[in-house]
């Protein structure tokens, strides 16, 4: 197990420190995001001379950031002698108390490493300073702030990848993910983060990004779903209303165009005069359609009875909704 950290060169303050299994360019990768992510970027950054550090995908990050890497020497630990005083910190205060100390996972492990560099590296006082790293940094931010997506961006990996022309499905090093459909079985640039699963895009040929989704396989049930057994008949009507599935059927011959001229000898006039009439119309048939014949007639004689003429369409309609409304459900059974 190793320790990656980011070490603030005028007060000493560690920035960020993160357990890592190896020295590889993600682990790099991963505490210099947490570093900048919440103290901001600064104008230059000092590293060894390890290959976690002086991989290209990591120095090409930190060339479009703007961060300049001073170079350094290999076998010169002279050059490095804050890091190194750290690292004999956390060896006497950390990795030595670990063989007294409990552990129940990594993410445990990554706990304790944080609580003892917060609370013990960061608050001791620092013969040099005269103070502690943490009033010496007095919590100020780099005024080089950058936004998460942008930080993230900035270390994405280039490759090509022909998608599957019927799933869309790509396969990338972080994660097996999904182009749109009109990009499906074609060859194409993509970009993807090497620490962060599942976050890349796809480059087209005009230089615009798309954002890329996961790919996920649905079970089998769900791709070639089991035709339910039905039937005609009233008892299967009762079957699907229970299901909540009910099947709407039109009586022959009556459906949206006669309700339209239904409603024009009810008002005495062309129906719809406008499209707002015609949206209204068709919200009252979506609501209470389909509608039988002989009932349906019954109820625009009783509305034309009671309200005569000269109302508004939206009168009438109001009216047949009460009468449609009260009238009991054909499909429950009847008392005997």
């Amino acid at each position: 197990m190793h320790v990656l950290s980011v070490l603030d060169d005028s007060s000493r303050y560690v920035l960020a420190a993160q357990l890592a299994t190896s020295e590889s360019e993600a682990a790099a990768i991963t505490v210099f995001e947490k570093a900048v992510g919440k103290w901001g970027l600064a104008d230059r950054f000092q590293f060894d001379a390890g290959s976690a550090f002086d991989a290209k995908g990591f120095r090409q990050g930190l060339a479009q950031l703007g961060v300049h890497r001073n170079a350094v020497k290999v076998r010169t630990p002279e050059w490095q002698g804050k890091i190194e005083a750290y690292h004999r910190c956390l060896g006497r205060w950390f990795v030595n108390e670990l063989t007294c100390q409990e552990v129940v996972d990594r993410e445990h492990l990554q706990q304790l490493l944080e609580a003892m560099v917060a609370l013990l590296y960061n608050r001791h006082h620092h013969r040099e300073l005269a103070t502690t790293p943490e009033k010496r940094l007095a919590a100020r931010l780099s005024p080089r702030q950058v936004s998460l997506d942008v930080l993230r961006r900035a270390f994405f990996l280039e490759t090509t990848a022909k998608a599957h022309p019927k799933t869309g499905e790509v396969r990338l090093p972080n994660a097996a993910l999904r182009v749109p459909a009109p990009f499906a079985g074609q060859r194409h640039r993509l970009a993807y983060h090497p620490v962060h699963a599942g976050l890349a895009v796809l480059i087209t040929g005009d230089g615009r990004e798309i954002a890329l989704a996961p790919f996920t396989k649905q079970p089998l049930s769900a791709v070639a779903p089991q035709t339910p057994k039905r039937g005609t008949g009233q008892l299967q009507k009762l079957l699907d209303r229970c299901h909540g599935h009910e099947r709407p059927n039109a009586q022959p011959g009556f459906g949206l165009p006669e309700l339209f001229a239904e409603l024009a000898i009810l008002l005495g006039r062309s129906v719809p005069a406008s499209e707002r009439e015609a949206r209204s119309v068709l919200g009252f048939y979506r609501k209470h359609g389909p509608l039988p014949r002989q009932p349906f007639l019954a109820a625009c004689a009783r509305t034309a009875k009671s309200l005569g003429t000269g109302r508004p369409l939206s009168a009438y309609l109001a009216d047949l909704g009460r009468q449609i409304d009260a009238q009991p459900d054909p499909q429950e059974p009847s008392e005997p």
